[in-house]
């Protein structure tokens, strides 16, 4: 069985920039840096604009020269820690790492959570009053890094990656994604989300709210505090070493903020002052970064507004260490791979380890062109199957042209709402069918120029082999919503992290679209089992590869399942509505179909739950510091369960699923995961077996309806087209403004309804069993 803490280290060494703030989460993730076999070049820092000359001494290529002022100016940045900002020179004799710094220009001008995330048709400049921004001439404080990460890169062109500490910070996290796009920059954000990921092998079982500082502690890292801005904190905390080894500050901490955490709340993001309650100041760790430690002569308290007490450190200066402490770049934890309730359904299924075979062969048809359908379901349209066979024979060509399509359709309707015709910045999910993973690259060139905006939509990417009509390459279907703008979330994280695999390419993780009153519809991207930290697909080291395929095959599928999962509780899903495996194989495909069953139907078996972390739980530096929400709010709300079993009134609880077979997938993968969430109040499930096989409905108490259809494989090509437009008309839901989508093996010669439909080479359904179809039928109702 593969171990749960068996995180490869990167085949591929990236070498990193740092950004340092001179606070414990920014160097610690340099530890993890090394941790996972990549090389630190060099450290970038910004600072504070200083009101006397000559303080900081440069080099010709911005790097630090020794003696700095040690004047205290902290300005509060939104994005940047700028406390204790004299002392940052220090690092680069204790690290033995170059350091560049560059002054920060202009403010926080762009404050969305999202930087450059245009919300409405009707907004303009990044600096009109929905930004919350200051005048348009201004310049962002995020864009100080550009001169900074020029400068860095020219003295070392090898430079391909950007590290920084952000943990919970959207609006951090964000922005440096940003500007590392525009740079070429692999970004890099260990710590993401740490205090919901599973705890080190080390800590397994231990309690405590403190488990980041409790690691840290454990590498002999020490970090001071040296600001504290909360009423839980006060200036007896000051110089505080919440990293040490006797970890008392920390368990001061704790009791000091858990009077501000209401009954079921979280006080973990609290105690790492994730909310400003305080800034510390790293000062030694492992001798294997910290060649020297950082000595501080004295300090005195300042007092600022609102309660706010901060440190003024004199006489900085690094000194040589004594002897060795023993800690090498694996001391360094990190987070198992697996969540607790993942790690338990795969040894279950692992248990039940049979092997089946005996796929039932369809008689086999061939396709026709598919005709491009339109359908209106509430509040959104879908623009599903369409092709382009008549441009050139080759995947790009045809993806050109496809794309010239979808402009074209968005751009000759308003759906009579209105506004100004709906842009590719209204789709929220696509499907992108592709003859061959060969042609991936060339597709993703052409599709990539169809979006702008910081959050593009979701995406699901199968290649279906010659199941597509002959002649086509690509085949794209995409989901408009017709709402406002403003009034979708989206879930971009693109940084390397335990979380969740990086999403590098023109996708988001997930999108959530606002249904009707307090319902939101999230869809998700499809996920394929990469292990976050590496991004390398899980099980196929050498090692892995001695395993028998069905553990590899499961640990995999669980893995990919825990993805769909954890951006399902960053984004408050309350329930699936459905969803889809999608695999790829032979002889052993019913098994894996069954595996992917039970991994499904085990994940909603009821059982006493504990209150999860939300993944992004609205713990956000911004929201907490300048956003008007009190900190208690922040941080009182227990997270929502995934699947949260209050909400659901039925004993039907397994959603729909179907085991989808096609030729590829990407990167080699044999299992992914698309699900459908939604967020919600409450919903009925119903389950009936009819005539033509099961049926599973969802209904919500704002009008929406969602069925699960699955026709038994007994049909032949033949019948089966008219036996499935019987089936479909007898439904009440497939009806004028609803949206179907067909899962088939069997060709039709034509979809007599407004349907999109995915070709493959098997269709499987609960337990296993094969289906010659599964359909799936959606329709919301506005109401009047």
């Amino acid at each position: 069985m593969t171990s749960q803490n068996d995180l490869p280290t990167s085949p591929t060494s990236l070498n990193v920039i740092a950004l340092i703030s001179g606070g414990k989460d920014s160097l610690y993730s340099i530890l993890h840096c090394i941790r996972n076999g990549h090389k630190v070049v060099a450290l970038g820092n910004l600072y504070p604009p200083s009101r006397h000359a000559n303080t900081n001494n440069k080099d010709e290529n911005g790097k630090e020269e020794e003696n700095q002022d040690e004047e205290e100016e902290d300005i509060d940045s939104f994005m940047y820690q700028t406390i204790g900002h004299s002392i940052i020179p220090q690092y680069e004799s204790a690290l033995g790492i170059p350091l560049y710094r560059q002054e920060i220009l202009g403010s926080a001008v762009d404050t969305r959570r999202v930087y450059r995330d245009v919300p409405s048709h009707s907004s303009s400049s990044s600096g009109d009053s929905e930004g919350g921004g200051k005048g348009k001439d201004e310049e962002d404080e995020t864009e100080s890094l550009i001169p900074l990460l020029t400068r860095i890169k020219r003295a070392h062109p090898e430079a391909d990656a950007i590290s920084a500490g952000a943990i919970l910070s959207t609006y951090q996290r964000t922005r440096i994604e940003n500007v590392a796009a525009r740079m070429g920059l692999v970004p890099l954000a260990w710590l993401w989300m740490y205090p919901s990921l599973p705890a080190p092998v080390e800590r397994l079982g231990l309690p405590g709210d403190a488990g980041l500082l409790e690691d840290m502690a454990a590498c002999g890292c020490e970090a001071r505090i040296i600001k504290v801005a909360s009423g839980g904190l006060d200036g007896g905390f000051l110089w505080g070493d919440v990293s040490g080894r006797d970890g008392m500050v920390r368990r001061r901490i704790a009791n000091g903020m858990r009077r501000f955490v209401l009954d079921g709340g979280d006080v973990k993001g609290a105690v790492l002052g994730e909310g400003g309650e305080y800034e510390s100041l790293a000062l030694d760790g492992p001798g294997f970064l910290w060649k020297r430690r950082i000595a501080v002569e004295g300090w005195e308290e300042g007092v600022g507004e609102g309660g706010v007490a901060f440190v003024r450190a004199r006489g900085a200066k690094c000194v040589d260490k004594e002897g060795g402490d023993g800690v090498t770049p694996e001391s360094v934890r990190r987070p198992v791979l697996l969540d607790e309730a993942f790690a338990g359904v795969l040894d279950g299924v692992l248990e039940e380890r049979a092997v089946v075979t005996g796929v039932k062969e369809m008689e086999k048809a061939s396709w026709g062109q598919m005709e491009m359908l339109q359908s209106t379901n509430g509040g959104s349209w879908v623009v599903a199957n369409i092709t382009a066979p008549e441009a050139e024979p080759g995947a790009a060509e045809q993806m050109k042209a496809i794309a010239e399509k979808i402009e074209a359709i968005l751009a000759s309707t308003s759906h009579g709402n209105g506004n100004a015709p709906r842009t590719t910045a209204d789709i929220v999910f696509t499907t992108v069918l592709l003859r061959s993973m060969a042609d991936f690259a060339l597709m993703n060139g052409i599709y990539v120029s169809l979006f702008k905006k910081p959050n593009p939509p979701a995406r699901a990417t199968v290649a279906c082999g010659d199941s597509l009509p002959e002649g086509v390459k690509v085949m794209v279907s995409a989901v408009v919503d017709l709402g406002p703008r403003d009034q979708r979330q989206g879930l971009h994280v693109q940084s390397r992290s335990y979380w969740a695999p990086a999403n590098i390419g023109p996708y988001s993780q997930a999108m959530s679209v606002p249904v009707q009153g307090s319902e939101h519809m999230v869809y998700i991207a499809g996920q394929i089992p990469l292990e976050p930290a590496s991004m390398e697909v899980m099980g196929t080291s050498p090692a892995a590869l001695t395993r028998p395929w069905i553990e590899n095959y499961s640990t995999r599928a669980v893995l990919s399942l825990q993805h769909l999962w954890r951006i399902g509780h960053a984004m408050q899903v309350d329930w699936w509505l459905g969803a889809v495996a999608f695999l790829t194989g032979g002889e052993h495909i019913e098994t894996q179909a069954r595996l992917a069953w039970d991994l499904w139907a085990r994940m909603h078996a009821r059982q006493e739950q504990e209150d999860e972390e939300d993944g992004d739980s609205g713990l956000d530096v911004w929201d907490i510091k300048y956003g008007g929400r009190a900190y208690e709010q922040a941080t009182s709300a227990a997270a929502p369960c995934l699947p949260n079993f209050e909400v659901v009134q039925s004993d039907a609880l397994v959603p729909a699923f179907f085991a989808v077979q096609i030729e590829e997938l990407p990167r080699g993968c044999d299992i992914e995961w698309q699900g459908l969430g939604y967020r919600c109040g409450g919903l009925k499930m119903t389950a009936e077996e009819t005539d033509y096989g099961r049926k599973i409905a969802v209904s919500t108490a704002q009008n929406l309806s969602y069925v699960g259809i699955e026709i038994d494989a007994e049909q032949s090509p033949s019948d089966m087209e008219s036996h499935l437009q019987l089936v479909l008309q007898t439904l009440p839901e497939r009806s004028e403004g609803s949206h179907t989508i067909i899962y088939t093996s069997q060709p039709l010669s034509r979809v007599p309804f407004p349907a999109q439909v995915v070709p493959c080479k098997s269709v499987w359904g609960p337990r296993g069993r094969q289906l010659a179809a599964g359909v799936i039928v959606q329709k919301h109702t506005l109401a009047s």
